[in-house]
Order: structure tokens, then C-alpha cells, then sequence
């Protein structure tokens, strides 16, 4: 057409050129064009190219619209078209022309004027279908000039009746029409507030009848949408749902609910959604006046059917319609929550795997709302499969990516563990499961908030967002405690949790999982996200939560609350509670915070050194009463305390124990400067009262003086009696509760304190710590601290062990030999000439023999510390005195006679050498002593009986010393004792397996002594029957020992060397060293012929190839040194020595013990003598090849210029005796296992072969 000119030839001719227009290179006539419209004989393609010229050219509309009677001719003509054109494409073009002509001349009156040619059209009788395009028109216009819907609704309501009038006919075009033109009425408020009740309602009327009948999908999307709009009016709401069915013609309809039902059981998503929509619309006015038509309808049924749907937009608008219809009770009267449960769970779970964050927002809210109201009495996941597929659910919704859909599943959580929800059994695992991924989730969030906060994000808003999301975390866990605790509190969930044998997580494990939550995450997130904000909100919950855990958990709370308090938690809920509840504000947050206090100072004060009950009563008593009110500030505290008003005793009571749990577990409310002059001030104010203070509140007042007592000036008189008057007044203080050990130096420190209430504590102490099951070792590193720093103590202690019952006379002994045995060697003299003292009078004064042989074990002790230069005159009178004692005891009272003799040996190993001959012709003369070790040697002791065993060794060392002494300073001997030498040898060779390691030393021990000394007038050898006729010579020259009683304790001594424990392998080698001296003294061929049997050299070699520490051995290194003088020399054993010359270059002579060094060198002293000897006599071939002899004196070279060693002689009977004494009696304090000190004690000093006879009698070594 650009090429064309719209002209029409037949009436162009009377056309003047004024009516010229151009368009697009073509010449248009405009007055043709006009003409042409009502022509016949013009076809309907030139009059559509002439309507396109018109539309499109804004210069052929301008001449159009120059003259009013054409203008007004033009629209005449078209709207006649509207009714007799019949090609559509041609009606199109005049609908576009009329609209484009009513915008370009912006005219009311023109638009009034096509109303009202379109109602004459509308309502002349014409055909039905031929008003479609009048109101296809109106709909145009209706859209291009919005105030004309008021006018149609006000001034034209005839318009908009005939209009309304298409919805009856049949023509489903028609209807799609007129819907439009009604959506665009119902689109302005405006005309819809200008139309009468009579007219809404009928148009509701024929909405709903034409929705009742039709079967075209597009006039009911049509339908639905004007409805949709229409349902944004509460009256029309109103109105539509109030119209029940009808069947009276011509307007039949169903009521609304049955339609949108109809309508959702269709089979096109947007059908559904539409009506769902339409449901959701209604509902969102006033679910409580419309849910119930729904729910009568089976409308929810049919929502939970579509659940399921692939489409997004349906699933989200079937979850809020159930949303809306799930407020109102019916809902869940009529079961539709049981019903609807399972696709749900199964629609949640295909949601979540995809990425609609909405739906599956929505989805999560419906299942809260349905968890939230579902009744108690119905259970809707009556089986553990069940539950555990919401639980699925729930775990992948909080481990979302998205926040708001995590946070959703959180509150579906936390309504899930209300108790009525759990299945039978209750699904202990999923529950954990959801645990973990909620404080999983809290850790991720608040971790990835403390980076964004760091980083400079808005502070206020970020922390508001995090508190939040804290605390809906936080109800969840909450929740989940609360759960449990009902468990474990309700009967029915009790036994059903306890039938559940199959499931691996039980209750008790659950809870304790609950707690390493609470540890590990709650308290960490809270903390930090309240440094920034208090929420009292989300401290109310943590609370709350930690208050839960003392029933959950009893058995973990002590570990809990100590960890609580070290880390400040009393300071945190006092400052909150001072912050956010001073003034009667947060009253729930302070019950709480009180609650959880409460709670956590008795869990403390339990088990406590103050854990009496009366204490325990009297300090909950206080802190319930007092805690609500306490919301003063921390620093304020001071001035309560010094306030004499009476009405705040309590309050002043609270404070102290608050500050005394506090400041325990590390954590100072107040400086110490600070508690420690308050704590002064109050006793001083109290002092003037008549009233005494409870003992919970005294020791509370005492441990806080006692650890703040650094901070401030020592006490003055004043002070110091105040609190005298206090403790007296409260007399049975001492013996109600085990002292904190910074008490005890406190009473300690003031010697007015010490005298009167010393001894007191100290037996209280000894007392309550073995019933409160205290630790041994703990208690006695407490009071051994405390006798270190307090000398004055020791005295004290020393009356409790007299005067106190026997347990704690045992437990105090026992602490004094710590003491004594870890003293410091400078201090100890003094101490012990005082304790030797204070011992001598109590044995004077008592009587019962339980305290004499405690006491006589201290005496031991102090003798074994004592200064060894000298004796004095009180260590004789002791002497003397524990020697009578002997003389009055009888071989039957094992315990007492054992402490007895331990003492005496312990006297003899101290005493100085000048005054050895006093000391043993004391013990000589006493003649009982005598017979009692005869009587307790003639006895052979059980292998079972540890007791006889200790007395037993114990009289086998005292007598060796004895034959030791007396030999050396030739004392004489009121009477012999009788032994039998040979059942002692028998015990070393055939019952050395079934007898305890002390006797076979001691045994060994009294054997070596009496073969070094050869003959003693103080032991008569028992003769046995086979030494009864007359003897071979070999017997005779080893008499009381035949040969074949020599070559049995020389295999016995063999055996116990191959037992390669240190306590016996150094006895037995220095016996066999005795053995040989005797033997060589005796016959030297006999002695050559024992030292060169085959069996040496294998025991040699056995003690060799074990290597590394064995070949250096002290034992070993003598043994070799013994095999090299008497076995032939050097050149029989050089294999021996030079092994043991390589593993000491390889180790170092500075990597050796002292003893092992002292060895070696007289190892390596004596080859060398041996080697000069040999080459002296010219006898080479004996001598060591020239590298051994080099490498011999490198190492004897190296071994001189190492520092002399300053290592303490200790001695067998020290602790051993004690151990075996103390293993008898109960509540006693025990020294380390024996075998480990006995073999300390052979490791670092040759005691066993050396001590005794080195200072008192002859050395087989240097006669060699």
C-alpha cells in the first residue's frame, strides 16, 4: 500500500486539494476516506488500508479532525461497521481507530458520546453475537481511559447492565468480552464503591452462573480472573459466599466453594492455581468466618492431593491456601492434618532438592503451622518410620544454603519435639540427628557473621539479624532438652524410650550429647553475639537451657559447673541481671537467671569443702530468698556488706557466698583489695551483734580472707578477735566440714588463732576428707604444704595423732612421714630435735599400743632424718625407752612389735660410730629383746601373711646389725640367740618363688653378715641332723656349713642373681662375694674349685646378653670384678670385660650412675693391679691383649675426672616396714608401691651390701 494513493476514484472528483495528506510517499485523501466507510461497493481490504493510513498518520487524523461534522460522520460510520462488518481483521482496524481517535482528542464528551452509541447498539435487539464488537470496544476503552469505569459505573450503568447481560447467551467469545470489560470494572475501587448492593450481587450471580455452566477453559480463566478481582472486597466476599446453590432458571449456580473445587480438580496448572488463589483471597479476610465452607467441602483433601504438583507456582499456592484454612480448628477436628501429612512430608522432600527458596519457605511454614496446632490427643506420626522421614526432611530444610529457609526448618523443628508429636518408640536418633545439624548450622552462620562484622558491615542491624537467628536456634535447642527432661519425668515416654532396646542412642547418652552441645557451640555463640547485643530474649532461653542440664545430666554437672564458674558465668548472669532487670524489668529473665544461679551454687557448694547438709540447707535457703532481689550492681556489693541494718543479713549472707564460688573457681567479682577489707568491715560490724554467724557463712567469710589476704595489711589485734569470738561461738565448725587448705594457713598465721582452734581444724580436715571420699594424695600435698609453710602446724599435728581417733591418729602419722621424708635437710634438724622431744614425753604418757606404734613409726622417721654426727641425751632416753617397750611386748602383737624393732634398726643405722658401742650393749642387755627375736625367727612366716613376713625381715636386719656391732666392739653378750642357718638357706634355694622380695633380701642380708663376720658369740647356729655324726673333712673345714650346704647356697644365690630385680640381684651378688671371701678364708682350693664352675660363667654370660642397662649394672660390674680375683684372672674373663669396656664407649662414662661408675672404676682398678702384677712376674701371656688394656685405661682415665657424686645413703627398713604396717590399717595415708622404692633404692646406692658393714664390721673387698 506505501506505493498506492488511498483515493477513491468515484467520489474523488469533488474533493478539494485542502483534504491532501501524504503518508509514506502516497497521497491520502482524507475526505475519501471518510466517504468511503458507508459504501457498499468499496471493499473491505481498501477500507482496512484507509483505517491503517488513519492510525498510523497522525497528519491524515488532524485534517480528519478539522471539521466537526466529518469527525463526527467518521465515527458514526465505524460504529455502524462494528455491527454489519464481518471480517475480523477489518473490525480490528476500526476497534484500533476508535480508540486511537478517544486518545488523541482526550474529550469526555466524545467518550460519552461512543457510550452512548454503543449502549444503542447494545440494546436495539440486534444479534447476539453482533454486539461483541461493541463491547470488545468498551473493553478497549475501559483500558486506555481508567476514569471511564467510574462514569460507566455511575452515569452509564445501563452500559455496564447490557454488558453484564452477554454472560447469559451461549457465545463463549462474547462472555470472554464482557469478563474483560468486568475486570476492568472490578480494577478500580472507585466504581466499584459507586455500584449498588443490587448490582454487586447480581453480578456475583451471574459470575457464579456463568462459572457453574461453562466448559470453555478460556471464559473460565476469564470468570476466575474477574472473581479473583472481585474477592479483593470484603462485601463482595461476603456476598459471594452467603449465596447457597440455586436452581431456579434462568440463573442456576453452585455455591462458590463447590466451583473452586471443581475448578482445582481440573487437570491444567493454571486452572488449580487460579482457584487456589481465589480460595487464598477469600480466606486472607477472615479465616475464622470462611475456612469452615472449604473444610466442608473437602477442600483441604484435594490441596494436599496437589501438593505433589511439578509446578512451583502451585505447590506455593497450595501451601498458603492450607496455611489459611489450617487456623481454623476444624482443619484438624476433621483429620485433614492427619490425612495431609504424608504427601506433605513427601512434597518437602522433593521441594528441598530443588532451588524454589519460596516454595520450599512456604512448604516449612505449613508443616510448623500443622506441628503447632495439631491437638495433644492425636498423634500424627504414630510410627517410628514416620518421624523419621519428617526428621529427614527437617535436616535437609535447616541444612539449607538459604538462611530464611533454614531458619524455617528450625521452627518446624522446634515444634516437633513437643512431646505429643513422638512416635512409640521414641526415635532417640533423630532427634540427636536434627540436634546436630541445628548447632552445625549455628556455628556456620555465626562464624560466617564474624567474618562480615570484621570486615565492616552495619553493626546494629548485622547483630540484631544474628541475635535473631540466635534465638530461634536457641528455642529449638531448648526444645529439645525440654524433651528430654519430659522423657525422663513422664511414665509413658519413660517406658517407651526404655523398650526401644534395638536403637543404639539411649536417653542418658542423648543427654549427655545435649550438654557437649550446650558447651561446645551454645555457650561460645551466645557469648559472643551478647557482647555486642543483650537480648533479653535470647539470654531468657540460654538459661533457661542451662538450667535444664542439672536434671539431664546429674552425673556431669559438678565437671559442668565448675567449667561454668572458672569461665565467668557468675559474673555474666549478675551483670545481665543487673543491666537488663534492675527496676522490676524483664521479671521472666530475672526468675531464670535466679533459677539457673541457684542451681549452679549448689551444684558448687555441694561439693565443696562446706557440704554439709546443714550448710547446704541453710545456703539455698539464703540464696532463694535473696537472689531476685539482688540486682545491684557488682561494685555496690561492698557498701551492702558493711550496712549494719538487719533486714539485709541475708542479702550481706548471699554476697558472701557468691563472692566465696566465685573467687574458687578463678573468677574475682571484685578486686581482692576490695573483698578482702568488705569481708573485714563486716565481721567487724557482726562482731557487734548479738546474732553468730551460721557455719556455712564462717567458712565462706574464712576462705575469703584466707585467698585475699595478699592484697591487704596483716590483721590487727581487733580483727584477729573478732573473728576468734566468731569461730568460738561456732564450736562444732570444724568437725561439720573439710577446710579449704588456704583456711588452715590462715589459722595458721596468727598464733592467737593457731592455739585456740589449730589442733581443731586439723583433726576436722583429717576427718571430713576421708568421709567426703577426699584423694589421698591430694589431701596430703594440701596439709604437707601447710606444715612446709607453717613450722608452728607440726606440733599440732602432733597432738592429733596422740589425741585424735585412730583413722586420723594414721592419716596424721602418715602426713608427718611425708613431711619428714621430703623436708629440706637445712630445716630438718631443728624440727626434728623438737619432734624428738614432743615424741618422748607422749611415749611416756600413753598406753595404747595404736598410738605407741604410730608414734614409734614417726620416731623412725625423724631418726632416719635426723642429723647423723651426733647423738644427744634425748635420743638415748628414747633409746632406752623404746627398749623397755620391747622388753614388756609379746612376739604375738606383730604390729606393734614390728614399729618397735623398725625403730630400733633405725637407731642403730643413724647412730655416729663413736657412740655405736653404748647404743648396742643398751640392746644386748635388754635379755626379752633377745628372746622375742629368737621367738619370731624360729617361726617360718606364711608366704600369705605380709605382716609376719615385715616382722620376720624386719628381726633379720636388726639382728644383723646387732652381730655386726657387737663384733666390732666385742660387747658382751647376756644371751645367744638360736638360728636356724640352715632352713634360711633352704628358703633361698627351694621357696625363693613363693617368698616376698623383702624377706629374701633380708635374708640374704643376715646370711652375707654372718659369713663375714664367721663366728659371733651372739648366734648359735642350730645343728640339723645330717651335722650330727662325725664329719668329712671338707664339712668339718666349712663348719656349721658342710660342703654340699655351701654349693647349695651358691646355686640359690645363682638363681636370685637370674631374677634381674634390682632389690635382690645387689644382695645376692654381695653374698656370693661374702660366700667366696668365707670359702677362700676357709680352704682356697675349695673356694678356686666353687668360683671356676661352668656355671658362673653361664650366669655371666645370661646377665651379658640381655645388654643396653644390664651390662653396666652395679650388680653385674661386681660380679665380674669377684669372677677376675678369684675365677684366674684376667685371662679367663677378657671376653666378659671387654664387652662391657664397648657398651661404655658407646654410652659415655657421663651418661652412667653414680653407683655404676663407683663400680667400674674398682672393676677397672683391680684388672689394672692384676694386669701390673702379672707383668711384674714376667707372666704376659695372663695379661689382657695391649687394645683392651688401652681402652681400659682411657675409660679408668675418663672415670677421674668426672665430679664426685653427692647421692644420699638410703636405707632398706625406711619406708618398706612402714608400708607393710600401714597396708593393714584403713583410712591410712600409703607410701608408693615397695618393690619400686626398694628398687630406686638399689639403683642409686649399693646399700644392700655395703651400708652396715662398711661402717661397722670388715670388708671382704679389701681383704681381697
Amino acid at each position: 500500500m506505501s506505493s498506492l494513493d488511498v483515493i477513491c476514484e468515484k467520489i474523488h472528483a469533488g474533493h478539494a486539494p485542502q483534504w491532501y495528506a501524504s503518508w509514506e510517499r502516497a497521497a491520502v485523501c482524507v475526505a475519501c476516506v471518510a466517504e468511503m466507510m458507508d459504501r457498499p461497493d468499496v471493499s473491505a481490504v481498501r477500507k482496512r488500508a484507509a483505517l491503517m493510513c488513519v492510525t498510523r498518520a497522525e497528519t491524515v487524523r488532524e485534517l480528519l479532525y478539522r471539521e466537526e461534522n466529518r469527525r463526527i460522520n467518521f465515527t458514526c460510520s465505524l460504529l455502524r461497521m462494528l455491527l454489519c462488518a464481518v471480517d475480523s481483521s477489518l473490525l480490528d482496524q476500526v476497534i484500533e481507530v476508535l480508540l486511537q481517535m478517544s486518545l488523541d482528542m482526550q474529550s469526555q464528551q466524545f467518550l460519552q458520546f461512543m457510550l452512548d452509541e454503543i449502549h444503542s447498539k447494545l440494546s436495539d435487539g440486534s444479534r447476539v453475537k453482533d454486539s461483541l464488537p461493541s463491547v470488545m470496544l468498551l473493553g478497549k476503552l475501559l483500558d486506555a481511559h481508567p476514569a471511564l469505569r467510574q462514569t460507566l459505573t455511575s452515569s452509564h450503568l445501563c452500559v455496564l447492565e447490557c454488558v453484564c447481560g452477554g454472560l447469559l447467551v451461549s457465545d463463549e467469545d462474547l462472555k470472554a468480552a464482557v469478563c474483560y470489560v468486568l475486570l476492568r470494572v472490578w480494577s478500580s475501587s472507585a466504581a466499584v464503591h459507586t455500584l449498588t448492593n443490587t448490582q454487586r450481587e447480581r453480578m456475583c450471580v451471574l459470575l457464579l452462573h456463568t462459572l457453574s455452566h461453562t466448559h470453555s477453559t478460556t471464559v473460565t480463566i476469564n470468570c476466575l480472573g474477574v472473581l479473583k478481582q472481585m474477592l479483593q472486597f470484603f462485601e463482595v466476599v461476603c456476598v459471594l459466599m452467603s449465596l447457597q446453590e440455586c436452581s431456579e432458571e434462568p440463573l442456576t449456580y453452585q455455591p462458590l466453594p463447590l466451583i473452586l473445587k471443581k475448578v482445582l480438580l481440573s487437570t491444567q496448572d493454571s486452572l488449580q492455581v487460579v482457584s487456589v488463589h481465589c480460595v487464598c483471597a477469600i480466606l486472607i479476610h477472615s479465616p475464622a468466618h470462611f475456612s469452615s465452607s472449604f473444610i466442608h467441602a473437602d477442600f483441604p483433601e484435594f490441596l494436599f492431593e496437589c501438593v505433589c504438583s511439578s509446578s512451583d507456582v502451585l505447590m506455593c499456592s497450595v501451601f498458603s491456601c492450607l496455611l489459611l484454612l489450617s487456623e481454623d480448628p476444624l482443619f484438624f477436628s476433621q483429620c485433614h492434618s492427619v490425612y495431609g501429612i504424608e504427601p506433605l512430608v513427601r512434597s518437602l522432600k522433593e521441594t528441598l532438592g530443588k532451588s524454589n527458596i519460596e516454595v520450599q519457605k512456604r512448604g516449612l511454614e505449613l508443616l510448623t503451622a500443622v506441628l503447632e496446632r495439631q491437638p495433644a490427643g492425636v498423634r500424627l506420626f504414630p510410627s517410628g518410620s514416620e518421624f523419621s522421614a519428617v526428621t529427614d526432611v527437617i535436616v535437609e530444610g535447616v541444612a539449607s544454603s538459604c538462611l530464611q529457609v533454614s531458619i524455617h526448618a528450625v521452627l518446624a523443628a522446634t515444634v516437633l519435639f513437643r512431646p505429643h508429636h513422638q512416635s512409640s518408640p521414641v526415635q532417640l536418633s533423630d532427634i540427636r540427628r536434627i540436634v546436630e545439624v541445628v548447632m552445625s548450622k549455628c556455628t556456620e552462620y555465626h562464624h560466617i557473621h564474624n567474618r562480615e562484622s570484621s570486615c565492616g558491615s552495619e553493626f546494629s542491624n548485622e547483630s540484631v539479624k544474628a541475635g535473631a537467628v540466635l534465638l530461634q536456634m536457641l528455642k529449638c535447642f531448648d526444645a529439645a532438652c525440654s524433651l528430654a527432661e519430659v522423657c525422663m519425668c513422664e511414665s509413658a515416654l519413660k517406658d517407651s524410650v526404655c523398650s526401644a532396646s534395638q536403637q543404639q542412642e539411649t536417653l542418658e547418652s542423648l543427654c549427655v550429647y545435649l550438654l557437649h552441645c550446650c558447651d561446645t557451640t551454645c555457650i561460645p555463640t551466645v557469648t559472643r553475639v551478647c557482647e555486642r547485643v543483650s537480648s533479653p530474649q535470647v539470654l531468657q532461653v540460654f538459661f533457661s537451657v542451662l538450667s535444664r542440664h542439672f536434671s539431664l545430666s546429674p552425673a556431669h554437672m559438678l565437671s559442668f559447673c565448675r567449667k561454668l564458674a572458672s569461665s565467668g558465668f557468675i559474673r555474666l548472669t549478675l551483670e545481665n541481671r543487673a543491666q537488663l532487670c534492675s527496676g522490676n524489668r524483664n521479671v521472666s529473665l530475672n526468675l531464670v537467671c535466679c533459677d539457673f544461679l541457684l542451681k549452679l551454687c549448689m551444684c558448687l557448694f555441694t561439693q565443696s569443702d562446706t557440704s554439709s547438709s546443714d550448710h547446704q540447707a541453710h545456703v539455698e535457703s539464703v540464696l532463694q530468698e535473696c537472689l531476685s532481689s539482688l540486682c545491684c550492681r557488682v561494685c555496690d556489693w561492698t557498701s551492702v556488706l558493711t550496712d549494719p541494718q538487719q533486714s539485709l543479713r541475708n542479702t550481706q549472707y548471699c554476697i558472701i557466698y557468691l563472692l566465696h564460688l566465685s573467687l574458687r573457681h578463678g573468677d574475682r567479682l571484685l578486686c581482692d583489695s576490695l573483698v578482702f577489707s568488705g569481708v573485714v568491715r563486716f565481721m567487724c560490724v557482726q562482731d557487734h551483734t548479738d546474732i553468730s554467724l551460721p557455719p556455712s557463712v564462717l567458712c565462706s567469710v574464712l576462705y575469703l580472707l584466707s585467698v585475699t589476704q595478699h592484697c591487704g595489711p596483716q590483721l590487727d589485734t581487733a580483727a584477729v578477735k573478732s573473728i576468734s569470738r566468731a569461730l568460738s561461738c561456732c564450736p562444732l565448725l570444724f568437725s561439720l566440714s573439710s577446710l579449704h587448705p588456704s583456711i588452715l594457713s590462715f589459722i595458721f598465721s596468727y598464733p592467737e588463732l593457731s592455739e585456740h582452734f589449730g589442733v581443731t581444724a586439723l583433726t576436722g580436715n583429717l576427718t571430713s576428707g576421708s568421709e567426703a571420699g577426699q584423694e589421698e594424695d591430694q589431701m596430703q600435698s594440701e596439709l604437707l604444704e601447710l606444715l612446709q609453710k607453717h613450722p608452728a602446724s607440726l606440733m599440732s599435728m602432733m597432738v592429733v595423732v596422740c589425741e585424735a581417733e585412730s583413722a586420723v591418729a594414721h592419716r596424721a602419722a602418715g602426713v608427718l612421714r611425708c613431711f619428714l621424708c621430703s623436708g629440706d635437710s637445712s630445716r630438718m634438724s631443728d624440727l626434728c630435735d623438737r619432734i624428738k622431744s614432743a615424741l618422748l614425753l607422749l611415749l611416756q604418757k600413753l598406753t595404747h599400743t595404736d598410738r605407741v606404734s604410730v608414734l614409734l613409726g614417726v620416731l623412725s622417721l625423724v631418726q632416719s632424718n635426723a642429723s647423723h654426727s651426733e647423738m644427744d641425751h634425748t635420743d638415748f632416753k628414747l633409746l632406752y625407752h623404746v627398749s623397755n617397750l620391747v622388753g614388756k611386748m609379746n612376739s604375738s602383737d606383730s604390729e606393734l612389735l614390728l614399729s618397735a624393732l623398725n625403730c630400733l634398726y633405725c637407731f642403730l643405722c643413724v647412730c655416729p660410730s663413736h657412740c655405736t658401742d653404748r647404743a648396742v650393749s643398751l640392746l644386748l642387755g635388754n635379755i626379752r629383746l633377745m628372746e622375742l627375736l629368737e621367738e619370731v625367727l624360729s617361726v617360718s612366716p606364711s608366704s600369705s601373711s605380709s605382716s609376719l613376713s615385715a616382722l620376720h625381715s624386719c628381726s633379720l636386719l636388726l639382728l644383723s646389725s646387732l652381730i655386726n656391732l657387737q663384733h666390732t666392739h666385742s660387747a658382751q653378750v647376756h644371751r645367744s640367740i638360736s638360728i636356724d642357718l640352715h632352713r634360711i638357706v633352704s628358703r633361698l634355694t627351694f621357696s625363693k618363688r613363693h617368698t616376698h622380695s623383702l624377706l629374701l633380701m633380708c635374708s640374704v642380708k643376715f646370711v652375707q653378715v654372718w659369713l663375714d663376720v664367721d663366728k659371733s658369740s651372739l648366734v648359735c647356729v642350730c645343728e640339723s641332723a645330717a651335722l650330727q655324726h662325725p664329719l668329712q673333712e671338707a664339712d668339718g673345714i666349712l663348719y656349721p656349713f658342710r660342703y654340699s650346704g655351701a654349693k647349695s647356697l651358691m646355686m640359690a644365690l645363682r638363681g636370685l642373681i637370674l631374677q634381674k630385680e634390682d632389690l635382690v640381684i645387689s644382695a645376692a651378688v654381695d653374698c656370693l662375694r661374702s660366700l667366696i671371701g668365707f670359702l677362700h678364708r676357709r680352704n682356697t682350693a675349695i673356694a678356686q674349685h666353687m668360683v671356676c664352675q661352668p656355671w658362673n660363667r653361664f650366669l655371666l654370660f645370661s646377665l651379658l646378653s640381655c645388654g643396653g642397662t644390664c651390662i653396666l649394672h652395679p650388680a653385674v660390674l661386681k660380679l665380674i670384678t669377684l669372677l677376675v680375683c678369684f675365677g684366674g684372672g684376667i685371662s679367663h674373663w677378657k671376653t666378659e670385660v671387654q664387652s662391657v669396656c664397648e657398651e661404655v664407649e658407646r654410652r659415655g662414662v657421663t651418661h652412667l650412675k653414680d653407683d655404676s661408675t663407683h663400680t667400674l672404676t674398682l672393676l677397672l682398678a683391680q684388672v689394672h693391679k692384676r694386669t701390673r702384677t702379672l707383668q711384674l712376674a714376667q707372666c704376659c701371656a695372663l695379661s689382657p691383649p695391649d687394645d683392651l688394656r688401652m681402652k681400659m685405661d682411657r675409660i679408668l682415665d675418663s672415670l677421674k675426672h668426672l665430679p664426685p657424686s653427692d647421692a644420699p645413703t638410703q636405707h632398706i627398713l625406711q619406708r618398706s616396714l612402714w608400708w607393710t604396717s600401714e597396708e593393714k590399717t584403713e583410712n591410712t595415708v600409703q607410701s608408693p608401691s615397695m618393690e619400686h622404692q626398694w628398687r630406686e633404692s638399689a639403683a642409686s646406692s649399693s646399700w644392700v651390701s655395703t651400708s652396715l658393714r662398711n661402717s661397722h664390721g670388715p670388708s671382704t673387698l679389701k681383704s681381697l
